[in-house]
């Protein structure tokens, strides 16, 4: 897969374990190139060399199939405009899940973006992607993209030193976190992460809403930092009980 790497500790784990587990490499992949041929795919194919970008087909894609977000389509909408008008060059995304949003950064950046996923296997919030998602994700980049997927934990002194190592000395344009979702989590990815990013660059958080559940705090980190930025938020309804989007404008 042309533009993909794995962190090294799955490497080997893949070569070891595939014969094993074709089975379900094979569904997740036969239900991608089902999705691929749908109508609005193709239609978000061709208008990106244009620099038109269908929001909506992109959202019926990643929303119609195995890559489903977690997310609430009218929130994620608004953060596409915002990813679109920003057309990031460098992008780090910490929490990944389904991969829907991966997929959504991954056709809104510029075509040779450096796009990080970082992901938590057995993590309490999404429970990480397994292996065999990696390797489906591995589809995603378009023309000279390059994707680094690195299953970790991102509040490790090793993770952060990696991410610096691939950036290469050049800052972030995008960070979106939607991983460990506790009060400390958050706000330990935000001071990790956050410097990374350059002045113009957009920092966007997952479920910034009040939430019904209580170990979910990123509303507590969220009303504490976002006072010090121009900000905007997307919740598309009050009570709705989780997720919205929070984005600071660094």
């Amino acid at each position: 897969m042309r533009g993909v790497r794995f962190s090294s500790m799955w490497k080997d784990r893949i070569r070891h374990r595939f014969p094993a587990a074709a089975g379900s490499y094979f569904r997740c992949k036969r239900a991608l190139q089902l999705l691929s041929r749908a109508p609005q795919f193709l239609t978000c194919y061709r208008q990106l060399g244009n620099g038109s970008i269908p929001h909506d087909a992109l959202l019926d894609y990643c929303f119609s199939g195995p890559l489903r977000p977690a997310q609430v389509r009218e929130e994620l909408q608004q953060l596409a405009n915002e990813i679109a008008i920003l057309r990031a060059k460098r992008a780090l995304e910490i929490g990944t899940c389904s991969g829907g949003t991966l997929f959504l950064l991954c056709r809104l950046a510029q075509r040779d973006a450096e796009i990080i996923s970082v992901d938590l296997p057995g993590g309490p919030f999404g429970a990480g992607y397994t292996w065999v998602q990696q390797i489906v994700y591995g589809r995603f980049p378009i023309g000279n993209q390059r994707l680094l997927l690195l299953r970790a934990d991102s509040h490790s002194g090793d993770t952060h030193a990696t991410v610096v190592r691939e950036l290469k000395g050049k800052p972030l344009d995008y960070l979106f976190i939607d991983g460990d979702h506790s009060y400390a989590g958050v706000k330990r990815d935000f001071e990790l992460y956050s410097p990374l990013v350059r002045s113009g660059g957009l920092i966007a958080f997952h479920d910034i809403a009040k939430h019904t559940r209580d170990d979910c705090q990123v509303d507590r980190f969220w009303n504490e930092v976002k006072a010090s930025y121009a900000h905007r938020e997307f919740i598309a309804d009050a009570n709705q009980g989780w997720a919205g989007i929070g984005v600071l404008y660094v």
